[in-house]
Formats: C-alpha cells, structure tokens, sequence
C-alpha cells in the first residue's frame, strides 16, 4: 500500500478494479463512460458525487470526505430484472465492507442503496457509500535536519555537571 493518495484518479482506479475483479459477472463496471447507449448489462458505474471536509489532519494536506455513488443497470426484459438488481446492490454492499483498495483512505463508509430512474428499456439502482482521504503536500515533508538531540534525565541528577547521567529519548535509561 502506498503511503500518499496522490490523486482522485487513482482512487477512482482502484474502485473501478476492486469492482471489476469481485462483480463476477458483471460485464461493465466503469467510472464516468463516455456514453450508456452501448453498455453491456448488467453495468456498474461509479462517480465522485459530493466532497466535503474532513478531520483535518494537522499536516497541511486537506481532509476530504468523497460521497461515491455506483449506478447499477440491468436490463428490464431480463428474467427476473428486478430481482437480479438488487441482488446486485446487496453484492455490491458486501464488496464495499472494510475496503479501501489497497490506498491509504478510509475504510468505505456504506450509506444507501435506492432505486434509480433508468433509461427506458432499463432498470437502475444507486448504491452510495463514503471514503475519507488526505490529499496535498504536507506542510514540512523534509526530515529533521537541525542536527539537535533530546536528552532525558531525572531530577535531582539534571542540571550543569550531570550530563552523564542523561540518556537519548527513547533508548532505555542504563545509568540509573
């Protein structure tokens, strides 16, 4: 897993594969196609519908929350369509449980599924859930460079000419 999310592309990415590879039987899944008129059904298609603030994590990187929104598609002359529809959501509910993708982001936060509005001649539900992420630089990404150390002791034994019976932060105190 990488250490930095580094774009809303690459979550995008990686939600679109995560599905593809657990939607066994699902021909489409994508994210903002270049057209629906061709879609093999049944379809999964997945957009970044809303950001809000997040937790802000101290850093100089921006908290976001993304909502995701997955349309599911089935074709409405189907055998049983509309079953097979939300038999989909709910497989996709349990894909969604503890992910994240492999990125550092939030685990996806399930929030609704509900029935759609689909083209004529289809049936749609939209499933919704949730990632929070950080993403820009952090304020002061360069290590420490300041060439100080700090050095831990117990009083009475601190103070000028007792410099020996002080010991690195961090590493067990041998002097005591």
């Amino acid at each position: 897993m990488s250490d930095k999310l580094e774009s809303i592309e690459q979550l995008h990415e990686a939600i679109r594969s995560g599905l593809a590879a657990r939607l066994a039987g699902v021909p489409t899944v994508l994210h903002y196609p270049p057209s629906e008129s061709a879609l093999a059904l049944p379809a999964v298609l997945v957009e970044l519908a809303e950001l809000r603030p997040g937790r802000d994590p101290g850093t100089g990187e921006s908290a976001l929350i993304g909502r995701f929104v997955a349309r599911l598609i089935v074709d409405a002359a189907g055998a049983k369509a509309a079953l097979a529809l939300r038999e989909l959501a709910a497989r996709l509910a349990l894909v969604l449980k503890h992910q994240n993708w492999g990125l550092p982001v939030g685990m996806a936060q399930w929030q609704q599924a509900v029935a759609g509005t689909g083209a004529a001649g289809r049936l749609e539900w939209q499933l919704e859930w949730s990632h929070e992420f950080e993403l820009g630089a952090p304020v002061w990404p360069y290590p420490d460079s300041s060439n100080t150390q700090l050095m831990l002791g117990l009083d009475p034994e601190t103070g000028v000419g007792k410099k020996a019976r002080y010991w690195d932060a961090g590493d067990v105190p041998t002097n005591l």
